[in-house]
């Protein structure tokens, strides 16, 4: 923005009318002085018994002075001059305030002409001062807006470029492989039944796909005062979150290893909502946690206001380069888009928004030895929430956000 605050600088015209305006007020300043001594005199000529009355009045008010050092009517010319100057510098004031006026008005027009990046860089006092200040809280106000606006246009343009290209990719197996089966181009039940199976692999994911894009639209139109909050009791559910995963494990000869630094913490929240956070961290790891063989599911109470979680793996380090943009939508470490693991960028992504909704944030660590992400949420109680959740009720959230 350009804002060097500064004075106005009079243009040769403006330095010309005001002038001109300053010759014209002190003429007719001297021309109702001489009207004012004029009628004075007169009067005084005409009513000399009462111009007596103010000369000693006048000089009685050097009060034990013997010697007259003022006169009224030395007086009455010191009162006038300074009314004249007084009226003078009124009339010169006002109009150096129109043409402060008309320079706001001049900027805001050329605001207005499209150059939003322009802000009134005047240094005026009094009212004059808080109405610049007033347009420019209102310029930087829009143009936010207008970039916050641009920013989810091109957040928009972004989303639907990658869902078509996720989508397009295993659709065309699916029609290829269904085409093949279609026009029986294969030479034995073996091929028809790997044409399937590929064709319903493809499909399931794009179910994962349409899963996830349906869970990030709606996470990202919650806020925290809308969510179905609940006291979530962290010990049990990070407890239950890690047990989920046995039969995954064992699929990956993983071990899972959970523990925690407190026995009973109870905490308002969304157990979903969480849950599905913590579920997507550990599917994370062992999409991507390639050559590892540990996964660690932590909870630790930092302080009396914040509770951390940390999912970590001894798998494969993310790049430097890449730690940054791992909560970013769509963004795969992998430099294809079409790797085996078939992740659809989205769930760490769910994962940020869940915890910003929380009132916390997350932030990623990786070296040689360890990847940690870790969930930094609040450790704070509302006044109106539903009863806590039996141990069953709270598997079963656990669950079904799995």
């Amino acid at each position: 923005m350009k804002n060097n605050s500064k004075s106005i600088k009079l243009t040769h015209k403006e330095r010309i009318g005001l002038v001109t305006d300053a010759i014209l007020t002190s003429l007719f300043i001297l021309l109702v002085n001489f009207l004012v001594f004029f009628a004075t005199e007169v009067y005084y000529t005409t009513h000399p018994d009462w111009r007596n009355q103010l000369i000693r009045f006048g000089n009685s008010l050097i009060a034990g002075n013997h010697i007259q050092l003022w006169s009224w009517s030395n007086g009455f010319v010191v009162m006038i001059a300074a009314l004249d100057m007084f009226v003078l510098y009124i009339r010169l004031f006002m109009h150096y305030k129109r043409i402060q006026e008309q320079h706001i008005i001049n900027d805001l027009h050329y605001i207005a002409d499209g150059n939003f990046d322009y802000t009134i860089p005047y240094k005026l006092i009094g009212d004059d001062q808080r109405i610049v200040e007033s347009i420019n809280v209102l310029v930087n106000n829009v143009i936010h807006s207008m970039s916050e606006e641009l920013k989810t246009e091109k957040s928009k343009d972004e989303l639907i470029s990658n869902v078509s290209h996720d989508i397009r990719t295993p659709l065309t197996s699916i029609i290829g492989y269904l085409g093949l089966i279609e026009n029986k181009q294969y030479t034995s039940e073996e091929d028809l039944a790997k044409y399937v199976h590929i064709a319903y692999s493809k499909a399931r994911q794009m179910k994962t796909l349409a899963d996830d894009l349906f869970e990030y639209t709606k996470i990202t139109d919650k806020d925290y005062s809308k969510l179905n909050t609940r006291k979530i009791e962290m010990k049990a559910m990070i407890d239950q979150i890690a047990a989920g995963f046995d039969l995954e494990m064992a699929e990956k000869d993983m071990q899972m290893h959970s523990k925690t630094n407190f026995d009973q913490l109870v905490i308002d929240g969304s157990p979903t909502d969480l849950a599905r956070a913590v579920n997507n961290l550990i599917n994370n790891a062992l999409k991507y946690g390639h050559d590892g063989h540990n996964i660690y599911v932590e909870g630790f109470r930092v302080n009396e206001k914040e509770l951390e979680i940390k999912v970590s793996n001894d798998g494969e380090k993310i790049p430097e380069e890449s730690i940054k943009h791992v909560f970013d939508r769509f963004y795969r470490v992998e430099n294809s888009r079409n790797k085996s693991t078939g992740g659809t960028g989205l769930g760490l992504a769910i994962v940020y928004e869940v915890v910003n909704i929380h009132g916390g944030y997350c932030s990623v660590a990786s070296n040689d030895e360890l990847t940690t992400f870790t969930l930094h949420l609040p450790i704070k109680h509302g006044d109106k929430l539903t009863p806590t959740k039996t141990e069953e009720g709270q598997q079963e959230v656990i669950d079904n956000a799995k």
